[in-house]
């Protein structure tokens, strides 16, 4: 057996109903959906045909009031008489049509697949706690009732690709996903795999980090999933994580980065301007942004190596899809700066950010320790490019010095000539090339190495002061 308020809380749950109002006289529950212009009245037992027809007059009569209650034109009004032999009467006229159903299972009311599956395990609560959340005028509470599959499966998928990242950690002691996953600039540019764009958004560094965005994405993606649909969700959470690691990548060149939180930054930029457009900025909900951006800064606080470029890439992007989305509630001019904006700052960012010269994280670290004459960790890390086949031409080259400082000068020449085959543009190989090459007045096979090179897109001063020495020559 169901009650109403139950059954109240049920299509709240699972359907774009939202609760309006409960009148105490009639002792009715009233819920309505903007979308389709609709209002549902749920009410306690059977009815007579007598009472069902007064019910219909007054509604007609009452429909500029109905109306002005639910802050839109109401079409359609479906009379629902909970716990009662089934039947179904219509009623229609020129502004209004009612539908009065009776009804023994809350089911033949909710069509969602998943309250069948979801109510098949779950024991029914007391009235008043059904009451209670129905009657809720927190915000959050409200959206946060609502069953949102989109972002249960997003964090399903997070939480599996973290699980089995774990198990590679610290079972097979293997950090292979991370590497073949995570975003770096390298990856992306020199390697082609444009999926880490996306790929990094569900990968997380620990178990703080992994918890951290998981509850961003319970609590933003309910909201969001709520108000704009499964299909916008999804769009939301991919869009705004890609353009969130482009804008990274203009800034981060030689580090690799991961976490969902360039997509929960697009998500709370997306709800900011869902605010601001339909004006819901109480002082309640403002209280609870203001905590929530409180408790974000208080918890990353505790993280290294925050991206902090990633996350105002996404906020930003979520903005602009918050404008789109709503596109017609907004100044036209508005609405026409967001679409353009929308293409013109991935793509800009996009162009920036190839222009921009990178190594991949190990073989930045082996760069770095070789310079500071730690040999050991110069070659641990470049052991480990090798380790899960992610060898670049730089990972040769710092070989070829490692070897070099060894004093076998044949392994050394070998791996050098292997770095210059996998990229003659390696700014570091080209270098000792030429220099060699100068140093027997070879400026004729100078030039042929170089000829392709743009002096002014050179990142090392020696090498461009050796290509400018060779253009002064004549070559």
């Amino acid at each position: 057996m169901i009650n109403k308020w139950q059954a109240a809380y049920e299509i709240v749950r699972y359907t774009k109903y939202v609760f309006s109002r409960y009148d105490e006289v009639a002792d009715t529950i009233w819920l309505k959906n903007r979308k389709n212009r609709s209002l549902m009245i749920l009410v306690d037992g059977q009815f007579e045909d007598e009472e069902i027809e007064t019910t219909t007059k007054i509604l007609y009569d009452n429909k500029a009031n109905i109306d002005a209650a639910v802050d839109f034109n109401v079409s359609k009004i479906y009379v629902h008489y909970i716990d009662c032999e089934p039947f179904k009467r219509q009623f229609k006229s020129k502004a209004l049509k009612v539908i009065h159903t009776g009804t023994d299972s809350i089911a033949n009311v909710i069509l969602n697949p998943f309250y069948k599956i979801d109510t098949k395990y779950k024991k029914s609560k007391p009235l008043d706690w059904y009451k209670k959340r129905v009657l809720s005028s927190n915000p959050l509470e409200t959206y946060l009732i609502k069953f949102t599959p989109m972002t249960l499966i997003l964090i399903m998928i997070n939480t599996l690709i973290f699980l089995t990242n774990l198990f590679y950690i610290h079972i097979r002691d293997s950090v292979h996903i991370t590497n073949n996953l995570g975003l770096t600039h390298h990856g992306v540019n020199q390697d082609t795999e444009f999926y880490r764009l996306i790929s990094s958004a569900f990968l997380h560094a620990d178990v703080e980090h992994f918890l951290f965005n998981i509850f961003a994405i319970y609590v933003l993606g309910k909201f969001v999933e709520s108000i704009y649909g499964s299909t916008k969700m999804l769009i939301t959470y991919v869009l705004t994580a890609i353009v969130a690691n482009i804008v990274s990548l203009v800034f981060i060149t030689n580090a690799l980065s991961l976490g969902a939180s360039g997509a929960t930054y697009g998500m709370m930029g997306l709800l900011v301007i869902h605010l601001l457009v339909y004006k819901k900025v109480q002082k309640k909900l403002i209280f609870q942004v203001l905590a929530a951006f409180v408790v974000i800064g208080i918890l990353t606080s505790f993280f290294s190596n925050i991206n902090h470029y990633a996350h105002a890439g996404g906020f930003i992007y979520g903005l602009i899809l918050g404008v789109i989305y709503n596109f017609k509630k907004v100044d036209f001019k508005i609405a026409i700066g967001a679409f353009i904006l929308m293409i013109v700052l991935p793509v800009s960012m996009w162009m920036i950010q190839r222009d921009h010269v990178s190594y991949q994280p190990y073989d930045e670290e082996a760069l770095r320790y070789f310079y500071e004459k730690d040999y050991t960790h110069a070659l641990e890390k470049v052991n480990e490019t090798f380790k899960y086949g992610n060898e670049t031409s730089m990972s040769y080259y710092i070989l070829g010095k490692l070897y070099e400082v060894a004093g076998d000068d044949a392994a050394a020449e070998e791996n050098f000539n292997v770095a210059f085959e996998l990229d003659p543009k390696n700014e570091y190989v080209l270098k000792r090339k030429l220099l060699e090459l100068r140093k027997n007045q070879d400026f004729e096979a100078m030039a042929k190495l170089s000829e392709d090179v743009n002096v002014n897109k050179v990142k090392d001063e020696e090498l461009s002061v050796i290509l400018e020495e060779l253009s002064f020559r004549g070559y």
